[in-house]
């Protein structure tokens, strides 16, 4: 699943004689937090009105208070940027203003409860939610080379994991099912492979196309090496021999050199990135 950030949009209105006075509305952000067992908490807010400094904090339970500083009487547009600096301050959102508009986006991606006006003792202002955050800021799996796997059938991949989105280890039988975790800037895959045997003559190899050359080297060092070893005259075996070391160098400097700075098909470890999952 792919995971998306917040964005709030807040439409403010004007104060009038200190009518914004003490007034809030909520909102929550998402970020890391190494303590917990998901490496994520959800942090909640309440912005409040403080008009001329004389206005008193509503101090909501287990919230934390974002204090925006007006004067009585201050317009629309006025009250919408200093809201905008008040977020705009804080490390879990980012913030921008347009005329009475602001527009909010959470600085981490997960999903949270829409900000919202309080029904009594709000600020009047129209909140609304344009892009719904979703899924968790992190995994939670620490060690996924030891407890995922994936398999290919035809042009799909399916991913499997014996840990739950609780990070609870599967111990029964059958284990393995699909991930229920999001994932976050791609995925990384290793695996080996080796290119498939050359039985007949019509077969292609199968190596990448820059490698055709040097397996041509291989067969030509095999066979002066075979005429090396079957000619009865002298010169012809010592020519036979100095032409299989040329083409063995030739063959040697493009696989084994050279073979790893190309990323060949050779065999070994490879790695596939897919595109980004954001």
């Amino acid at each position: 699943m792919a995971l998306a950030q917040e964005v709030t949009k807040i439409t403010t209105i004007a104060d009038s004689s200190g009518s914004l006075s003490t007034r809030s509305f909520f909102i929550n952000a998402i970020e890391a937090d190494s303590t917990t067992d998901v490496g994520f908490k959800v942090v909640e807010y309440y912005v409040w009105m403080d008009v001329d400094n004389g206005s008193s904090d509503p101090s909501h339970s287990g919230k934390i208070g974002v204090e925006v500083n007006i004067s009585a009487n201050d317009t629309a547009n006025t009250v919408a940027t200093a809201v905008k600096n008040a977020l705009d301050a804080l490390s879990n959102f980012s913030a921008s203003v347009s005329n009475n508009e602001v527009t909010v986006t959470n600085a981490n991606r997960g999903s949270v409860v829409d900000a919202s006006d309080l029904l009594s003792g709000g600020t009047g202002f129209t909140i609304s939610t344009t892009t719904q955050g979703t899924g968790q800021l992190l995994g939670n799996i620490k060690y996924p080379e030891a407890s995922v796997n994936y398999f290919i059938r035809g042009d799909h991949m399916g991913i499997i994991t014996n840990y739950d989105s609780e990070s609870e280890t599967r111990t029964a039988r059958k284990s393995y099912t699909a991930i229920d975790h999001n994932i976050v800037n791609g995925l990384l895959i290793h695996y080996y492979g080796n290119p498939r045997k050359v039985q007949n003559l019509t077969d292609k190899p199968d190596v990448d196309n820059l490698f055709h050359s040097a397996i041509v080297d291989y067969v030509k060092k095999c066979l002066y090496m075979d005429r090396a070893g079957t000619a009865s005259d002298g010169n012809i075996a010592q020519v036979s021999m100095g032409l299989m070391a040329q083409h063995e160098r030739s063959f040697n400097n493009a696989v084994k050199k050279y073979g790893t700075k190309k990323r060949s098909k050779t065999g070994g470890t490879r790695a596939i990135v897919p595109a980004d999952f954001k």
